[in-house]
């Protein structure tokens, strides 16, 4: 399995507003930037709560991984992204670290979604 599958995950949970899902998506202390100006957000749970407003209507998302560049079961990725819903569009260019699990998944350490 390649890191971008995470990508795929992503936009599938997104688009069934399946907020445990996501959560799944990212290692258990976790970081992710929830914006610009915003500070860091750490852990599962935390993410979880910081992804909610994400699926407060349906939406659907499109991702293209810029560059994957792969170290073993670490992995740092930079995607485009675009989210459509009826509240309109929101779109960035993520940095991302992953790494694989022993289970052969790949999840996020941080997620970056917008590269601030």
């Amino acid at each position: 399995m390649k890191p971008e599958v995470v990508h795929e995950r992503f936009a599938q949970y997104l688009k069934d507003r399946d907020l445990d899902g996501l959560g799944s998506l990212f290692a258990e202390d976790a970081m992710f930037v929830p914006g610009p100006g915003q500070e860091p957000v750490y852990g599962r749970e935390g993410i979880k709560e910081a992804l909610k407003p994400y699926l407060a209507s349906p939406s659907t998302m499109e991702v293209v991984a810029a560059s994957v560049h792969q170290n073993g079961d670490l992995a740092m990725v930079q995607p485009s992204w675009r989210i459509t819903s009826e509240d309109g569009i929101v779109e960035g260019k993520a940095v991302e670290v992953m790494k694989r699990t022993s289970e052969g998944d790949w999840v996020y350490i941080i997620d970056n979604p917008y590269g601030v």
